[in-house]
Protein backbone atom coordinates (compact mmCIF):
# COMPACT_ATOMS: atom_id res chain seq x y z
CA UNK A 1 0.00 0.00 0.00
CA UNK A 2 1.56 3.19 -1.01
CA UNK A 3 2.15 5.63 1.89
CA UNK A 4 -0.22 8.33 0.57
CA UNK A 5 -2.77 5.95 0.40
CA UNK A 6 -2.23 4.65 3.82
CA UNK A 7 -2.51 8.18 4.95
CA UNK A 8 -5.84 9.02 3.78
CA UNK A 9 -6.98 6.00 4.79
CA UNK A 10 -5.65 6.61 8.63
CA UNK A 11 -8.33 10.07 7.73
CA UNK A 12 -11.00 8.10 6.66
CA UNK A 13 -11.24 6.22 9.63
CA UNK A 14 -10.61 8.95 11.69
CA UNK A 15 -14.44 10.15 13.68
CA UNK A 16 -15.54 12.87 11.43
CA UNK A 17 -15.72 16.22 13.44
CA UNK A 18 -19.72 16.76 13.71
CA UNK A 19 -20.82 19.63 11.36
CA UNK A 20 -22.80 22.44 11.70
CA UNK A 21 -26.95 22.22 10.97
CA UNK A 22 -28.87 25.21 9.41
CA UNK A 23 -32.31 25.49 7.88
CA UNK A 24 -32.09 28.13 4.70
CA UNK A 25 -35.49 29.96 3.56
CA UNK A 26 -35.68 29.76 -0.17
CA UNK A 27 -38.19 32.51 0.08
CA UNK A 28 -39.49 33.11 -3.31
CA UNK A 29 -40.14 28.66 -3.69
CA UNK A 30 -41.40 28.77 0.17
CA UNK A 31 -39.27 25.79 0.54
CA UNK A 32 -36.79 25.33 3.49
CA UNK A 33 -33.69 23.68 2.64
CA UNK A 34 -31.60 22.02 5.47
CA UNK A 35 -27.91 22.18 5.11
CA UNK A 36 -25.10 20.74 7.20
CA UNK A 37 -21.43 22.22 6.75
CA UNK A 38 -18.49 21.03 7.70
CA UNK A 39 -15.00 23.22 7.47
CA UNK A 40 -11.35 22.51 6.97
CA UNK A 41 -9.46 23.19 9.58
CA UNK A 42 -8.15 26.86 9.83
CA UNK A 43 -9.44 30.55 9.25
CA UNK A 44 -8.59 30.96 5.29
CA UNK A 45 -11.10 30.92 2.37
CA UNK A 46 -11.95 27.40 1.18
CA UNK A 47 -13.52 25.95 -1.47
CA UNK A 48 -16.40 23.55 -1.11
CA UNK A 49 -18.09 20.88 -2.30
CA UNK A 50 -22.20 20.63 -2.31
CA UNK A 51 -23.56 17.27 -2.07
CA UNK A 52 -26.85 16.00 -2.82
CA UNK A 53 -27.34 12.12 -1.45
CA UNK A 54 -29.31 9.64 -3.07
CA UNK A 55 -33.34 8.89 -2.42
CA UNK A 56 -33.95 8.48 1.20
CA UNK A 57 -30.95 10.53 2.22
CA UNK A 58 -30.59 13.19 4.74
CA UNK A 59 -28.25 15.73 5.23
CA UNK A 60 -26.40 13.44 7.73
CA UNK A 61 -24.87 10.90 5.20
CA UNK A 62 -22.34 10.53 3.35
CA UNK A 63 -19.74 10.76 6.55
CA UNK A 64 -17.17 9.06 4.83
CA UNK A 65 -16.33 11.50 2.11
CA UNK A 66 -16.68 14.43 4.49
CA UNK A 67 -13.68 13.30 6.49
CA UNK A 68 -11.67 12.58 3.73
CA UNK A 69 -12.47 15.71 1.57
CA UNK A 70 -12.17 17.82 4.62
CA UNK A 71 -9.01 16.87 6.06
CA UNK A 72 -7.88 17.13 1.74
CA UNK A 73 -8.73 20.88 2.58
CA UNK A 74 -11.71 21.11 1.09
CA UNK A 75 -15.77 22.44 2.92
CA UNK A 76 -18.78 20.02 2.36
CA UNK A 77 -22.05 21.02 1.67
CA UNK A 78 -24.48 18.50 2.88
CA UNK A 79 -28.27 18.49 1.79
CA UNK A 80 -31.51 17.32 2.88
CA UNK A 81 -34.42 17.64 -0.20
CA UNK A 82 -37.99 17.64 0.76
CA UNK A 83 -39.83 15.16 -1.22
CA UNK A 84 -37.34 12.79 -1.37
CA UNK A 85 -35.81 12.42 1.61
CA UNK A 86 -35.93 10.15 4.56
CA UNK A 87 -39.76 10.78 4.60
CA UNK A 88 -40.11 7.99 1.71
CA UNK A 89 -38.80 5.33 3.56
CA UNK A 90 -40.16 6.32 6.93
CA UNK A 91 -42.42 3.41 8.88
CA UNK A 92 -44.26 1.86 9.20
CA UNK A 93 -45.62 1.45 5.76
CA UNK A 94 -47.51 -1.34 3.90
CA UNK A 95 -45.42 -2.64 0.83
CA UNK A 96 -47.76 -0.84 -1.43
CA UNK A 97 -47.35 2.74 0.83
CA UNK A 98 -44.35 2.35 0.53
CA UNK A 99 -43.85 1.69 -3.39
CA UNK A 100 -46.05 4.46 -3.93
CA UNK A 101 -43.36 7.11 -1.89
CA UNK A 102 -40.74 5.82 -3.73
CA UNK A 103 -42.47 6.76 -6.95
CA UNK A 104 -43.45 9.91 -5.57
CA UNK A 105 -39.92 10.40 -4.61
CA UNK A 106 -38.27 10.09 -8.36
CA UNK A 107 -40.66 12.10 -9.97
CA UNK A 108 -40.00 14.47 -12.22
CA UNK A 109 -40.89 17.61 -9.77
CA UNK A 110 -38.61 16.20 -7.40
CA UNK A 111 -35.79 16.26 -9.57
CA UNK A 112 -36.48 19.58 -10.45
CA UNK A 113 -36.82 20.41 -7.46
CA UNK A 114 -33.36 19.24 -6.01
CA UNK A 115 -31.89 21.16 -9.10
CA UNK A 116 -33.64 24.56 -7.70
CA UNK A 117 -32.40 23.39 -3.99
CA UNK A 118 -28.51 23.20 -5.30
CA UNK A 119 -28.86 26.54 -7.24
CA UNK A 120 -30.10 28.16 -4.32
CA UNK A 121 -27.55 26.95 -1.72
CA UNK A 122 -24.67 28.21 -4.55
CA UNK A 123 -26.97 31.75 -4.61
CA UNK A 124 -26.93 32.15 -0.35
CA UNK A 125 -22.77 31.02 -0.52
CA UNK A 126 -22.51 33.56 -3.24
CA UNK A 127 -24.62 35.99 -1.37
CA UNK A 128 -22.31 35.84 1.34
CA UNK A 129 -24.33 34.29 4.20
CA UNK A 130 -22.32 33.80 7.28
CA UNK A 131 -24.36 31.03 9.12
CA UNK A 132 -21.87 27.71 10.40
CA UNK A 133 -18.75 29.33 9.35
CA UNK A 134 -20.38 29.36 5.50
CA UNK A 135 -18.28 33.01 5.27
CA UNK A 136 -15.34 30.83 4.41
CA UNK A 137 -16.36 29.22 1.74
CA UNK A 138 -14.95 30.68 -1.71
CA UNK A 139 -18.23 30.75 -4.36
CA UNK A 140 -15.88 30.65 -6.77
CA UNK A 141 -14.27 27.55 -6.34
CA UNK A 142 -17.32 25.08 -5.99
CA UNK A 143 -17.47 21.24 -6.63
CA UNK A 144 -20.94 19.49 -7.18
CA UNK A 145 -21.20 15.61 -5.77
CA UNK A 146 -24.33 13.41 -5.73
CA UNK A 147 -25.50 9.43 -4.92
CA UNK A 148 -27.91 8.27 -7.08
CA UNK A 149 -30.35 10.41 -7.76
CA UNK A 150 -27.96 13.18 -6.25
CA UNK A 151 -25.82 12.00 -9.33
CA UNK A 152 -29.02 12.82 -11.48
CA UNK A 153 -29.07 15.91 -9.96
CA UNK A 154 -25.12 16.12 -11.17
CA UNK A 155 -25.54 15.20 -14.79
CA UNK A 156 -28.55 18.01 -14.99
CA UNK A 157 -26.73 20.44 -13.56
CA UNK A 158 -23.75 19.85 -15.80
CA UNK A 159 -24.93 19.91 -18.98
CA UNK A 160 -27.00 16.81 -19.53
CA UNK A 161 -28.94 17.05 -22.70
CA UNK A 162 -32.16 14.97 -22.69
CA UNK A 163 -33.49 16.05 -26.31
CA UNK A 164 -30.05 16.06 -27.98
CA UNK A 165 -30.25 19.58 -28.39
CA UNK A 166 -30.16 21.66 -25.06
CA UNK A 167 -29.44 21.60 -21.47
CA UNK A 168 -32.03 23.40 -19.82
CA UNK A 169 -30.83 22.45 -16.25
CA UNK A 170 -26.68 23.76 -16.73
CA UNK A 171 -25.16 25.55 -13.66
CA UNK A 172 -22.00 27.04 -14.94
CA UNK A 173 -20.65 27.58 -11.36
CA UNK A 174 -19.47 24.28 -10.49
CA UNK A 175 -16.04 24.05 -11.63
CA UNK A 176 -15.70 20.32 -11.02
CA UNK A 177 -18.00 18.03 -10.79
CA UNK A 178 -18.53 13.67 -8.97
CA UNK A 179 -20.99 11.37 -9.71
CA UNK A 180 -21.56 8.40 -8.14
CA UNK A 181 -23.65 5.68 -9.09
CA UNK A 182 -25.29 7.61 -11.80
CA UNK A 183 -27.95 6.73 -14.58
CA UNK A 184 -27.22 6.76 -17.93
CA UNK A 185 -29.05 5.40 -21.70
CA UNK A 186 -26.84 2.07 -22.05
CA UNK A 187 -26.91 2.94 -25.79
CA UNK A 188 -23.22 4.76 -26.05
CA UNK A 189 -24.71 6.59 -29.28
CA UNK A 190 -27.51 8.07 -27.09
CA UNK A 191 -25.14 8.29 -23.91
CA UNK A 192 -22.87 10.97 -26.68
CA UNK A 193 -26.13 13.05 -27.66
CA UNK A 194 -26.87 13.22 -23.82
CA UNK A 195 -23.61 14.14 -22.35
CA UNK A 196 -21.68 15.01 -25.18
CA UNK A 197 -21.87 18.49 -24.28
CA UNK A 198 -20.48 18.41 -20.65
CA UNK A 199 -17.57 20.49 -20.57
CA UNK A 200 -15.91 20.58 -17.39
CA UNK A 201 -13.76 17.78 -14.84
CA UNK A 202 -16.23 15.15 -14.72
CA UNK A 203 -15.48 12.06 -12.49
CA UNK A 204 -18.14 8.97 -12.65
CA UNK A 205 -18.02 6.50 -9.74
CA UNK A 206 -19.60 2.84 -9.60
CA UNK A 207 -18.84 -0.67 -8.63
CA UNK A 208 -18.86 -3.82 -10.39
CA UNK A 209 -22.03 -4.52 -8.23
CA UNK A 210 -23.24 -1.43 -8.25
CA UNK A 211 -27.43 -2.09 -9.30
CA UNK A 212 -26.81 -5.79 -9.29
CA UNK A 213 -28.47 -7.84 -6.22
CA UNK A 214 -28.56 -11.57 -5.72
CA UNK A 215 -31.89 -11.72 -7.75
CA UNK A 216 -30.61 -9.79 -10.57
CA UNK A 217 -31.01 -12.17 -13.63
CA UNK A 218 -27.36 -12.67 -15.27
CA UNK A 219 -28.49 -11.19 -18.72
CA UNK A 220 -29.65 -8.11 -17.28
CA UNK A 221 -26.38 -6.88 -15.77
CA UNK A 222 -24.80 -6.02 -18.22
CA UNK A 223 -26.94 -3.58 -19.31
CA UNK A 224 -27.19 -2.11 -15.20
CA UNK A 225 -23.44 -1.81 -15.50
CA UNK A 226 -23.49 0.54 -18.69
CA UNK A 227 -26.30 2.70 -17.05
CA UNK A 228 -23.67 3.03 -14.64
CA UNK A 229 -20.48 4.27 -16.87
CA UNK A 230 -23.00 5.62 -19.63
CA UNK A 231 -22.04 9.25 -18.66
CA UNK A 232 -18.17 9.04 -18.82
CA UNK A 233 -18.58 7.19 -21.84
CA UNK A 234 -20.82 9.66 -23.72
CA UNK A 235 -19.01 12.56 -22.29
CA UNK A 236 -16.31 14.43 -24.28
CA UNK A 237 -12.59 13.21 -24.35
CA UNK A 238 -11.24 16.63 -23.26
CA UNK A 239 -8.74 15.45 -20.85
CA UNK A 240 -11.16 16.33 -17.44
CA UNK A 241 -12.72 13.33 -17.34
CA UNK A 242 -12.24 9.76 -15.59
CA UNK A 243 -14.15 6.97 -14.20
CA UNK A 244 -13.32 4.82 -11.33
CA UNK A 245 -15.45 1.08 -11.09
CA UNK A 246 -14.40 -0.52 -8.01
CA UNK A 247 -14.10 -3.97 -7.91
CA UNK A 248 -16.71 -5.58 -5.93
CA UNK A 249 -18.55 -2.60 -4.23
CA UNK A 250 -22.63 -2.20 -4.67
CA UNK A 251 -25.31 0.53 -4.93
CA UNK A 252 -25.16 1.75 -0.94
CA UNK A 253 -21.29 1.88 -0.49
CA UNK A 254 -21.23 5.08 -2.63
CA UNK A 255 -23.41 6.82 -0.45
CA UNK A 256 -20.58 7.72 1.80
CA UNK A 257 -21.85 6.23 5.25
CA UNK A 258 -19.76 3.92 7.50
CA UNK A 259 -19.72 -0.18 6.46
CA UNK A 260 -19.11 -2.61 9.49
CA UNK A 261 -17.59 -4.84 6.44
CA UNK A 262 -13.94 -4.36 6.55
CA UNK A 263 -13.76 -5.29 2.43
CA UNK A 264 -16.42 -2.41 1.85
CA UNK A 265 -14.88 -0.16 4.42
CA UNK A 266 -11.69 -0.79 2.11
CA UNK A 267 -13.21 0.10 -0.95
CA UNK A 268 -14.65 3.22 0.84
CA UNK A 269 -10.74 4.50 1.81
CA UNK A 270 -10.01 3.63 -2.37
CA UNK A 271 -12.82 6.18 -3.56
CA UNK A 272 -12.25 8.60 -0.46
CA UNK A 273 -8.63 8.94 -1.68
CA UNK A 274 -9.39 9.27 -5.13
CA UNK A 275 -12.22 11.78 -4.74
CA UNK A 276 -9.72 14.00 -2.41
CA UNK A 277 -7.71 13.74 -5.45
CA UNK A 278 -9.99 15.13 -7.80
CA UNK A 279 -11.50 18.08 -5.67
CA UNK A 280 -7.51 18.74 -5.17
CA UNK A 281 -6.69 19.29 -8.62
CA UNK A 282 -9.62 21.13 -9.86
CA UNK A 283 -10.54 22.64 -6.53
CA UNK A 284 -7.04 23.96 -5.06
CA UNK A 285 -5.03 23.65 -8.37
CA UNK A 286 -2.73 21.43 -6.86
CA UNK A 287 -0.52 19.87 -9.32
CA UNK A 288 0.65 17.13 -7.45
CA UNK A 289 -2.77 15.33 -7.16
CA UNK A 290 -2.73 15.62 -11.16
CA UNK A 291 -0.07 14.01 -11.18
CA UNK A 292 -1.16 11.10 -8.52
CA UNK A 293 -4.09 10.84 -10.51
CA UNK A 294 -2.33 9.26 -13.34
CA UNK A 295 -1.41 6.22 -11.28
CA UNK A 296 -3.53 6.61 -8.02
CA UNK A 297 -3.49 3.21 -5.11
CA UNK A 298 -6.33 1.38 -6.53
CA UNK A 299 -6.50 -2.43 -6.64
CA UNK A 300 -5.27 -4.55 -9.42
CA UNK A 301 -9.52 -5.37 -10.09
CA UNK A 302 -10.46 -1.78 -9.90
CA UNK A 303 -10.78 0.01 -13.09
CA UNK A 304 -9.58 3.11 -13.44
CA UNK A 305 -9.78 5.43 -17.23
CA UNK A 306 -9.19 9.19 -17.54
CA UNK A 307 -10.21 10.64 -21.29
Amino acid sequence: MKASFLVLAMLWAAPAAAGCDAVWRDGPRGRDVPVRIDLPAGKGRVPAVIWSPGLGGTRANAATWVAAWTAAGVAVIRMEHHGSDAAVYRTPATPEERAARVRAGIAPEQLVARIADVGFVADEIARGVTECGASRIDPDRLGLAGHSMGAWVVQAMAGQRPDGQNAPMIDRRFRALLAMSTTAPTDPTAAQAHFGGIGRPLLVVTGSLDGVTPGTPPATIPQIRAQRINLFTGAPADGRKALLVVDGAGHMVFAGDRRTLAAESAMQARVAAVTSLWWRRWLLGDDRAERRLDRPALVPADHWQRK
